[in-house]
C-alpha cells in the first residue's frame, strides 16, 4: 500500500509546485511588460551645464499602479522627478521621490505637470540629436527609449 500511495502524494507536490510558480509568474513578467514608452523628447540646449526637461508619454496598460523612479540619461549628470506646486503665488516646481502612474492610464510628462528634470547637460544639445535614455519604474524595472532633442519651443 505504501508503494501505491507514494505516486499520489508525488502528483499533489509537484501540482503544488506548479500552482506556486503560477502566482509569481506575473512577478516573473519581462521587464517593461504591459507599459509603453512614445513621444521622448527635450528642448535644444547649445549651451553646457544646462537643466532641461524630459517630456515623455507613459502608457499603463497593467492593471496595477505603476511609479517612475529614476532616469538616467548619457547627456545629463543627474535627473530629478518634479510636480509643479500651484499653491498660492506663482507655480513652483518641486522635487518629489517618484512619480505615479494609474493603472490603466496614460501619463504624459510636461513641464507644467509631472516631469523629469536632466540636470547639468553634459554636452551641446542640437535638434536633430538622438540619445538613449533608461527610465527606471518601480515594478517593471528598467525600460530604455530614444529622446529626440527638438528645436525650442
Amino acid at each position: 500500500m505504501h508503494s501505491r500511495l507514494m505516486p499520489a502524494v508525488r502528483r499533489a507536490r509537484l501540482a503544488s509546485m506548479f500552482a506556486s510558480c503560477l502566482a509569481f509568474a506575473p512577478a516573473l513578467a519581462a521587464p517593461g511588460e504591459g507599459l509603453s514608452l512614445s513621444d521622448a523628447w527635450v528642448p535644444a540646449a547649445p549651451e553646457v551645464g544646462r537643466d532641461i526637461p524630459l517630456s515623455l508619454t507613459i502608457k499603463n496598460e497593467t492593471s496595477a499602479p505603476e511609479a517612475l523612479m529614476r532616469v538616467r540619461c548619457p547627456i545629463a549628470n543627474f535627473s530629478e522627478r518634479h510636480t509643479v506646486d500651484r499653491g498660492e503665488g506663482a507655480p513652483a516646481m518641486r522635487s518629489i521621490p517618484n512619480i505615479p502612474i494609474a493603472a490603466g492610464s496614460t501619463l504624459v510628462l510636461l513641464p507644467t505637470a509631472y516631469h523629469v528634470m536632466l540636470l547639468q547637460t553634459r554636452e551641446p544639445l542640437e535638434p536633430g540629436k538622438r540619445f538613449t535614455c533608461t527610465i527606471v519604474f518601480q515594478k517593471a524595472g528598467s525600460i530604455e527609449t530614444e529622446v529626440e532633442v527638438r528645436k525650442s519651443p
